[in-house]
């Protein structure tokens, strides 16, 4: 009796095996969620924080200064989208006029504490700055990363044809001189600058205009007769 109750004890644990064997099965073959984690994160249905969302590009059909502020901000808020920002800025950039509105919306980013936003604002200051953009590029020889002041001294020393010693690996203190030496010489270019040239009116002035007196003009009418 007791060994025919053992073997259907047995029975069952096998039968009872058998099945959670075949429900698991069941279970792999499901597909995945869409959020793998949603097993364990209690809050899946909120934002992730794993997966920044990337905004849509702006549309051609906006007006250039507000498409510009738009993609600024996106540099400035959201480094996920700021590759995707600086490409666009670089299509609003080519319009006609809208360089330099490009440049004054982007020049405040050269000083923001993240580099993320610091490199793209570099990048198209570079690209589209004229002449009046050597002083924030000489500011950026004062960045503490590396690839900021490599960039902008490349820059400059291209538009400029001087480097004034400037080592964008070199120590602290060189770095310091060299920035020094090149603010100097900015301040001297903007006072160079500052000082119109003469106009055209200076330089070959209008001859003063004849008056002629009444007497002269009545000699000179003397000789024309009069009609009868």
């Amino acid at each position: 009796m007791n060994r025919t109750l053992s073997c259907l004890a047995i029975a069952l644990l096998l039968a009872c095996a058998g099945c959670t064997t075949t429900a698991a099965k069941k279970a792999l073959a499901k597909p995945n969620p869409t959020d793998s984690y949603s097993g364990f994160d209690p809050k899946h249905a909120e934002a992730s924080k794993r997966k920044a969302d990337i905004p849509e590009p702006v549309k051609e059909t906006t007006e250039p200064e507000e498409a510009v502020r738009i993609l600024v901000g996106q540099l400035q808020n959201q480094p996920a989208s700021a590759i995707q920002a600086e490409e666009q800025l670089k299509f609003w950039g080519s319009k006609q006029g809208i360089d330099k509105v490009v440049v004054s919306q982007v020049r405040p980013l050269l000083k923001n504490p993240k580099v993320e936003a610091r490199a793209p604002a570099l990048r198209l200051t570079i690209l589209f700055g004229g002449p009046d953009s050597s002083g924030d590029l000489i500011e950026c020889l004062a960045d503490n990363e590396f690839s900021i002041r490599e960039a902008a001294f490349k820059a400059l020393r291209s538009k400029t044809r001087r480097d004034f010693g400037f080592n964008a690996a070199g120590g602290e203190v060189a770095r310091a001189q060299s920035v020094e030496e090149w603010r100097q010489w900015w301040e001297v270019e903007q006072r160079k600058v500052a000082v119109q040239p003469p106009s055209v009116y200076e330089t070959n002035p209008p001859s003063e205009p004849r008056v002629v007196s009444p007497s002269k003009e009545k000699d000179d009418n003397s000789d024309v007769k009069k009609p009868r």
